[in-house]
Protein backbone atom coordinates (compact mmCIF):
# COMPACT_ATOMS: atom_id res chain seq x y z
CA UNK A 1 0.00 0.00 0.00
CA UNK A 2 1.41 3.40 -0.97
CA UNK A 3 0.63 6.76 0.67
CA UNK A 4 -2.19 7.67 -1.73
CA UNK A 5 -3.88 4.32 -1.16
CA UNK A 6 -3.42 4.76 2.59
CA UNK A 7 -5.10 8.18 2.44
CA UNK A 8 -8.12 6.68 0.68
CA UNK A 9 -8.34 3.99 3.35
CA UNK A 10 -7.99 6.60 6.09
CA UNK A 11 -10.86 8.60 4.59
CA UNK A 12 -13.02 5.48 4.56
CA UNK A 13 -12.18 4.81 8.20
CA UNK A 14 -12.98 8.40 9.15
CA UNK A 15 -16.38 8.09 7.48
CA UNK A 16 -17.01 4.90 9.47
CA UNK A 17 -15.93 6.68 12.65
CA UNK A 18 -19.16 8.67 12.40
CA UNK A 19 -21.21 5.47 12.66
CA UNK A 20 -24.04 5.29 15.17
CA UNK A 21 -22.44 2.07 16.41
CA UNK A 22 -20.02 3.38 19.07
CA UNK A 23 -17.77 0.32 19.02
CA UNK A 24 -17.50 0.33 15.22
CA UNK A 25 -16.85 4.08 15.23
CA UNK A 26 -14.10 3.77 17.82
CA UNK A 27 -12.37 0.92 15.99
CA UNK A 28 -12.52 2.81 12.67
CA UNK A 29 -11.06 5.96 14.21
CA UNK A 30 -8.30 3.95 15.91
CA UNK A 31 -7.45 2.26 12.59
CA UNK A 32 -7.35 5.64 10.82
CA UNK A 33 -4.91 6.99 13.41
CA UNK A 34 -2.70 3.91 13.06
CA UNK A 35 -2.55 4.31 9.28
CA UNK A 36 -1.76 8.01 9.59
CA UNK A 37 1.18 7.24 11.88
CA UNK A 38 2.43 4.39 9.68
CA UNK A 39 2.39 6.37 6.44
CA UNK A 40 3.18 9.82 7.85
CA UNK A 41 -0.18 11.23 6.82
CA UNK A 42 -1.37 14.49 8.38
CA UNK A 43 -4.87 15.92 8.75
CA UNK A 44 -3.99 18.42 6.01
CA UNK A 45 -2.94 15.57 3.69
CA UNK A 46 -6.37 14.01 4.12
CA UNK A 47 -8.16 17.31 3.45
CA UNK A 48 -5.99 18.09 0.41
CA UNK A 49 -6.76 14.67 -1.08
CA UNK A 50 -10.23 15.99 -1.86
CA UNK A 51 -8.67 18.41 -4.34
CA UNK A 52 -7.83 17.13 -7.82
CA UNK A 53 -6.13 18.62 -10.88
CA UNK A 54 -7.02 18.45 -14.56
CA UNK A 55 -4.76 19.93 -17.24
CA UNK A 56 -4.87 21.10 -20.85
CA UNK A 57 -2.00 21.66 -23.26
CA UNK A 58 -1.33 25.31 -24.14
CA UNK A 59 1.21 27.19 -26.27
CA UNK A 60 4.43 28.30 -24.62
CA UNK A 61 3.73 31.91 -25.69
CA UNK A 62 0.19 32.50 -24.44
CA UNK A 63 -2.05 35.18 -25.96
CA UNK A 64 -4.06 37.42 -23.65
CA UNK A 65 -7.39 36.04 -24.84
CA UNK A 66 -6.35 32.57 -23.70
CA UNK A 67 -5.69 33.82 -20.16
CA UNK A 68 -9.25 35.18 -20.14
CA UNK A 69 -10.58 31.84 -21.36
CA UNK A 70 -8.85 30.18 -18.39
CA UNK A 71 -10.49 32.70 -16.05
CA UNK A 72 -13.91 32.10 -17.59
CA UNK A 73 -13.72 28.41 -16.75
CA UNK A 74 -12.30 29.08 -13.29
CA UNK A 75 -15.18 31.43 -12.49
CA UNK A 76 -17.82 29.14 -13.93
CA UNK A 77 -16.81 26.08 -11.91
CA UNK A 78 -15.29 27.49 -8.72
CA UNK A 79 -11.73 26.31 -9.35
CA UNK A 80 -8.29 27.91 -9.51
CA UNK A 81 -5.43 27.21 -11.86
CA UNK A 82 -1.80 27.71 -12.72
CA UNK A 83 0.56 27.32 -15.66
CA UNK A 84 3.05 24.46 -15.54
CA UNK A 85 6.05 24.34 -17.87
CA UNK A 86 8.27 21.37 -18.59
CA UNK A 87 10.69 20.02 -21.19
CA UNK A 88 9.68 17.22 -23.53
CA UNK A 89 11.81 14.11 -22.93
CA UNK A 90 11.71 13.18 -26.63
CA UNK A 91 11.51 16.56 -28.38
CA UNK A 92 13.72 18.49 -25.97
CA UNK A 93 11.35 21.43 -26.43
CA UNK A 94 9.59 23.40 -23.75
CA UNK A 95 5.96 22.45 -23.15
CA UNK A 96 3.24 24.26 -21.24
CA UNK A 97 0.03 23.17 -19.56
CA UNK A 98 -2.74 24.95 -17.72
CA UNK A 99 -3.82 23.03 -14.64
CA UNK A 100 -7.20 23.58 -13.05
CA UNK A 101 -7.45 22.48 -9.42
CA UNK A 102 -10.38 22.25 -7.03
CA UNK A 103 -12.84 19.90 -5.41
CA UNK A 104 -13.66 16.86 -7.53
CA UNK A 105 -15.14 16.81 -10.18
CA UNK A 106 -15.01 20.58 -10.84
CA UNK A 107 -11.53 20.70 -12.47
CA UNK A 108 -12.60 18.06 -15.01
CA UNK A 109 -15.72 20.07 -15.83
CA UNK A 110 -13.62 23.23 -16.22
CA UNK A 111 -11.25 21.39 -18.57
CA UNK A 112 -14.15 20.13 -20.65
CA UNK A 113 -15.70 23.61 -20.89
CA UNK A 114 -12.32 25.11 -21.83
CA UNK A 115 -11.74 22.63 -24.65
CA UNK A 116 -15.27 23.07 -26.03
CA UNK A 117 -15.04 26.86 -26.03
CA UNK A 118 -11.49 26.84 -27.42
CA UNK A 119 -12.58 24.72 -30.42
CA UNK A 120 -15.35 27.18 -31.20
CA UNK A 121 -13.06 30.17 -30.82
CA UNK A 122 -10.39 28.66 -33.06
CA UNK A 123 -12.99 27.93 -35.74
CA UNK A 124 -14.29 31.51 -35.53
CA UNK A 125 -10.70 32.83 -35.68
CA UNK A 126 -9.87 30.77 -38.79
CA UNK A 127 -13.02 31.97 -40.53
CA UNK A 128 -12.30 35.59 -39.60
CA UNK A 129 -8.74 35.39 -40.92
CA UNK A 130 -9.91 33.75 -44.15
CA UNK A 131 -12.63 36.33 -44.80
CA UNK A 132 -11.87 39.64 -43.10
CA UNK A 133 -8.08 39.49 -42.82
CA UNK A 134 -7.20 37.80 -46.11
CA UNK A 135 -5.77 41.05 -47.51
CA UNK A 136 -3.48 41.64 -44.52
CA UNK A 137 0.02 40.87 -45.76
CA UNK A 138 2.30 41.12 -42.73
CA UNK A 139 2.04 38.06 -40.48
CA UNK A 140 2.52 40.08 -37.27
CA UNK A 141 -0.36 42.40 -38.20
CA UNK A 142 -2.61 39.47 -39.06
CA UNK A 143 -1.83 37.74 -35.75
CA UNK A 144 -2.40 40.95 -33.80
CA UNK A 145 -5.76 41.63 -35.42
CA UNK A 146 -6.87 38.01 -35.06
CA UNK A 147 -5.93 38.21 -31.37
CA UNK A 148 -8.08 41.34 -31.01
CA UNK A 149 -10.99 39.45 -32.57
CA UNK A 150 -10.45 36.66 -30.03
CA UNK A 151 -10.32 39.18 -27.18
CA UNK A 152 -13.72 40.48 -28.22
CA UNK A 153 -15.07 36.93 -28.44
CA UNK A 154 -13.96 35.90 -24.95
CA UNK A 155 -15.12 39.24 -23.50
CA UNK A 156 -18.68 38.42 -24.55
CA UNK A 157 -18.47 34.94 -23.05
CA UNK A 158 -16.96 36.35 -19.84
CA UNK A 159 -19.98 38.60 -19.38
CA UNK A 160 -22.25 35.56 -19.55
CA UNK A 161 -20.39 33.70 -16.81
CA UNK A 162 -22.18 33.22 -13.53
CA UNK A 163 -19.48 33.08 -10.88
CA UNK A 164 -19.62 29.89 -8.83
CA UNK A 165 -20.10 30.64 -5.16
CA UNK A 166 -17.38 28.82 -3.21
CA UNK A 167 -17.93 28.32 0.54
CA UNK A 168 -15.46 29.51 3.18
CA UNK A 169 -14.26 25.99 4.00
CA UNK A 170 -13.61 25.17 0.36
CA UNK A 171 -11.85 28.52 -0.15
CA UNK A 172 -9.61 27.74 2.80
CA UNK A 173 -8.70 24.34 1.35
CA UNK A 174 -7.93 25.88 -2.04
CA UNK A 175 -5.74 28.48 -0.32
CA UNK A 176 -3.76 25.81 1.52
CA UNK A 177 -3.37 23.83 -1.70
CA UNK A 178 -2.18 26.94 -3.54
CA UNK A 179 0.41 27.65 -0.85
CA UNK A 180 1.66 24.06 -1.02
CA UNK A 181 2.22 24.45 -4.77
CA UNK A 182 4.78 27.15 -3.91
CA UNK A 183 4.22 29.00 -7.16
CA UNK A 184 6.88 31.67 -7.65
CA UNK A 185 6.66 32.57 -11.33
CA UNK A 186 3.87 34.38 -13.13
CA UNK A 187 3.31 34.24 -16.87
CA UNK A 188 2.69 37.28 -19.03
CA UNK A 189 0.71 37.24 -22.28
CA UNK A 190 2.63 37.35 -25.55
CA UNK A 191 3.03 40.73 -27.23
CA UNK A 192 2.83 41.40 -30.96
CA UNK A 193 4.76 44.35 -32.40
CA UNK A 194 2.06 45.32 -34.88
CA UNK A 195 1.99 48.48 -36.97
CA UNK A 196 0.02 51.56 -35.92
CA UNK A 197 -2.52 50.99 -38.67
CA UNK A 198 -3.08 47.39 -37.53
CA UNK A 199 -3.62 48.60 -33.96
CA UNK A 200 -6.21 51.12 -35.15
CA UNK A 201 -7.96 48.43 -37.17
CA UNK A 202 -7.87 46.21 -34.11
CA UNK A 203 -10.73 48.16 -32.51
CA UNK A 204 -13.00 46.99 -35.29
CA UNK A 205 -11.70 43.43 -35.00
CA UNK A 206 -12.49 43.45 -31.29
CA UNK A 207 -16.04 44.62 -32.02
CA UNK A 208 -16.49 41.87 -34.62
CA UNK A 209 -15.26 39.27 -32.13
CA UNK A 210 -17.53 40.64 -29.41
CA UNK A 211 -20.53 40.19 -31.68
CA UNK A 212 -19.43 36.72 -32.83
CA UNK A 213 -18.94 35.58 -29.24
CA UNK A 214 -22.70 35.74 -28.76
CA UNK A 215 -22.90 32.51 -30.80
CA UNK A 216 -20.77 30.55 -28.31
CA UNK A 217 -22.38 27.32 -27.12
CA UNK A 218 -21.45 24.72 -24.54
CA UNK A 219 -22.11 21.10 -25.44
CA UNK A 220 -24.82 19.49 -23.32
CA UNK A 221 -22.64 16.57 -22.28
CA UNK A 222 -22.65 18.10 -18.80
CA UNK A 223 -25.81 18.26 -16.71
CA UNK A 224 -28.25 21.14 -16.85
CA UNK A 225 -27.04 22.50 -13.50
CA UNK A 226 -23.43 22.39 -14.67
CA UNK A 227 -24.07 24.00 -18.05
CA UNK A 228 -25.98 26.84 -16.36
CA UNK A 229 -22.72 27.95 -14.80
CA UNK A 230 -22.31 29.78 -18.11
CA UNK A 231 -25.60 31.53 -18.77
CA UNK A 232 -26.89 31.51 -22.31
CA UNK A 233 -24.20 29.14 -23.58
Amino acid sequence: MNKDQAIEKIKKCLRLSKSANENEAAQAFKHAQALMREFGVTDIDVEMSEIIEASVNIPVAIPKWQFILFEICERAFGVDGYIYRSWGAVTGKQMAHFRFYGMSPKPKLATYAYEVLLRQLRAARREYIATKLKRVKLAKNKIYRADEFCLGWVSTVYRKVEKFAVGDEEQQKLGIYRNRLNLTKTSKPRTINASSSAKRAGYGDYAEGYDKGKDAQLNHAMSGAESKRIRGI
